[in-house]
């Protein structure tokens, strides 16, 4: 479901729709697909829900529903997200979500494959300067050592974080760190009038073999549809 061609948002959704489907055919079927969180907008209050194509949450759980599918993926994992997207009171729309599609869901994450712990939570604190960006993912893999060695929580060898919309990758010897790119645009009314830094559109592929990550696929779209408008005066 798109908005109209006489839509602002028309070459926008278009674009980057044609984008995730091709992200899709390429990367079809992998054998586990990690969705971090806020599948859904919400009724998008501080914008009156002006960029919406539909405001019923529930609808707006199917389409979740059938982006995931698409995919066709051997196992599916998910995260809760932000209840400003997904259930700001008692519900959450991404319990709905993850039964339809047969996932396992949970607020934070552990799973282990090919030998290694993977931690994933959608939330992560955010910088707007860019040297300290790296801080929150090595402060939460910090809290993780602590909670280790205190057999509080499992000892992670990757640790996943989402939220805010650009892509970093930490590593230490012993630990992988990294936020995935985000697949919201940057051209809305609170990402263009409110926020600073970049905004990284797309989606990452680990391959995992005995312990080891072997391979990396980030792909990052420059959306030409999402680059703003120079004005020419003569």
């Amino acid at each position: 479901m798109r908005s109209s061609p006489e839509s602002p948002y028309y070459k926008l959704q278009k674009e980057s729709w044609d984008a995730y489907i091709s992200m899709q055919r390429k990367w079809n079927k992998p054998d586990i697909l990690l969705v971090n969180g806020d599948c859904i907008e919400g009724k998008q209050r501080k914008q009156g829900g002006a960029e919406l194509i539909i405001n019923d949450r529930n609808v707006q759980a199917d389409m979740a529903v059938d982006c995931i599918r698409g995919w066709k993926a051997k196992n599916i994992l998910m995260t809760y997200g932000t209840k400003y997207h997904v259930g700001d009171e008692a519900e959450d729309f991404e319990y709905s979500i993850a039964q339809k599609v047969n996932a396992k869901i949970a607020g934070k994450l552990y799973f282990e494959t090919e030998g290694m712990v993977i931690e994933a939570r959608h939330k992560v604190s955010r910088s707007i300067i860019p040297h300290g960006r790296a801080t929150p993912l090595l402060r939460d893999a910090m809290w993780n050592t602590l909670k280790a060695a205190e057999e509080e929580e499992p000892r992670a060898d990757i640790i996943i974080r989402s939220h805010v919309h650009y892509h970093l990758w930490v590593a230490t010897p012993k630990k992988i760190m990294f936020t995935t790119p985000a697949l919201q645009l940057a051209r809305g009314r609170f990402g263009s009038r409110e926020c600073v830094g970049e905004v990284h559109w797309g989606a990452i592929r680990l391959k995992l073999h005995k312990g080891q990550v072997v391979g990396k696929d980030v792909k990052i779209w420059n959306l030409t549809a999402n680059t703003p408008e120079v004005f020419k005066i003569k």
